[in-house]
């Protein structure tokens, strides 16, 4: 341990560094604060002992600035018989403990012994703290639950060999963390990982963000462009959202796959690509497959190996441990010290239905954090947090039987209906109808056709 001493009496300085000596403890003496600051930045220190009354930097001074430097070094500080008020005063401001003088060194070599003791235990307890972290936050996702382990195990097995993926689960559950993770621990790590969401595009633009386009290829291609797919080249290319996709996209993809060559849009000449395939979707896929919603062919060409996200509400166990990551991240970003939520809002947060997953939990979190009153966060309505509305209950649609249509004519009427009551606004439209927006517009495409 390397100890301190800062006392403005030479004699004192002097006495104290006979004791050590004699006692093997590494010990440097200073006459005033500023120096022992010096020596605290240069090369560090485990403890520091300080008088209080002393001229130019106080002891309190002194206290102070150290705690700016490391706010858990030990200081012990030291005080006349009639200052003990002094003493307290110094605890409250972040003093480890303090002796009066003039000290009897085998009480303080106790003390110091005692510092020491305290110093190695949180050492410990910091680094098994650390370990566990590490082996419950593994690929940037943290859980030491069953499913949770046996995600990891997947990922494990699967990051070693270059074949096509599909993750499935639900939004806010971290299937993009999946796919990086599959990536960065596989071969081909120092290649390029390309994102797109297939969910927020158009056909068109999704085709010319894919497989490029050449210039003049169609309004507004002013010049060339590389399609994604010839970026990920050598590396990944995931696919998010991948049900969200037309059937004419569906099959262009599979043979671009297949062949591993794309042509861009305006282009007759095929470029050899090399890439592997990470797909996402928050649908279960083999359900649109047997509902003919997925084209079968696309599906088992991607569908080499499956791997399912486990939703929140099934690792609930996981909570606190993803709650300590989420303050440790957000206290670090807003610069707010907090010590995590009390008791009862810790037991809403375990018991909430997490509709949205880890994505809901950690914008709670970051919320809490931002509006604190104290370092004790608490949810503001006694726990409440908010929930998706359930449905009101309803008897059912009702139909006379003299208006009976085929399930195509009454589809198409209803969609037309909703889209008058969104005002003609597509996206708002397939919100209400629980679709997106590229099946929607499949759809009136295709009533525009029989019509």
């Amino acid at each position: 341990m390397k100890l301190l001493f800062v006392d403005d009496d030479p004699v004192t300085c002097s006495v104290m560094q006979r004791h050590c000596d004699r006692c093997d403890i590494q010990c440097k003496t200073y006459q005033s604060g500023q120096e022992a600051i010096d020596e605290v930045n240069n090369t560090g220190a485990d403890l520091v002992i300080t008088d209080l009354r002393m001229p130019g930097m106080t002891g309190f001074e002194l206290l102070g600035k150290l705690r700016e430097i490391d706010e858990d070094m030990p200081v012990l500080v030291m005080t006349g018989y009639s200052s003990v008020e002094n003493a307290v005063e110094a605890m409250k401001l972040g003093a480890t403990d303090f002796i009066k003088k003039p000290f009897d060194f085998k009480e303080l070599k106790l003390i110091i012994e005692r510092t020491q003791q305290s110093v190695k235990l949180k050492d410990e307890n910091r680094l098994l703290k650390r370990q566990l972290r590490q082996d419950r936050n593994r690929f940037g996702m943290i859980g030491d639950t069953p499913v949770m382990k046996s995600l990891f195990a997947t990922i494990d097995k699967v990051s070693d060999v270059r074949c096509n993926v599909i993750i499935e689960g639900e939004s806010g559950t971290g299937k993009e963390l999946v796919a990086r993770a599959l990536h960065d621990c596989g071969p081909d790590s120092d290649a390029p990982f390309v994102v797109i969401d297939c969910g927020a595009l158009t056909e068109t633009l999704l085709e010319s963000e894919l497989f490029g386009h050449e210039k003049g290829a169609f309004t507004g291609a002013s010049q060339r462009k590389r399609g994604l797919m010839e970026q990920a080249s050598g590396g990944t290319l995931f696919l998010d959202e991948i049900s969200n996709i037309s059937d004419a996209m569906q099959v262009k993809l599979m043979r671009a796959i297949e062949n591993q060559r794309v042509t861009r849009v305006g282009s007759t000449e095929p470029i050899a690509i090399d890439i592997r395939i990470i797909a996402a979707s928050n649908r279960d896929l083999a359900a649109m497959v047997a509902n003919g919603d997925f084209r079968h062919d696309f599906y088992h060409r991607l569908n080499v190996v499956n791997i399912h996200v486990p939703p929140l509400n099934d690792r609930r166990e996981d909570i606190p441990s993803l709650v300590e990551h989420f303050l440790g991240e957000f206290s670090e970003r807003y610069d707010r010290r907090v010590q995590g939520f009390d008791p009862v809002s810790m037991r809403h947060l375990y018991e909430h239905d997490w509709h949205g997953n880890v994505r809901e939990l950690r914008n709670v979190v970051e919320r809490c954090i931002i509006l604190a009153d104290s370092p004790v966060l608490s949810w503001p309505e006694a726990g409440r947090l908010p929930s998706i509305p359930k449905q009101e209950e309803s008897d059912g649609m009702r139909f006379p039987e003299e208006d009976f249509v085929s399930l195509e004519k009454l589809e198409q009427e209803y969609i037309r209906h909703v889209l008058e009551h969104a005002g003609g606004k597509k996206t708002r439209a397939a919100q209400i109808l629980g679709i997106d927006k590229t099946t929607l517009w499949r759809k009136l495409r295709r009533y525009e056709e029989v019509e």
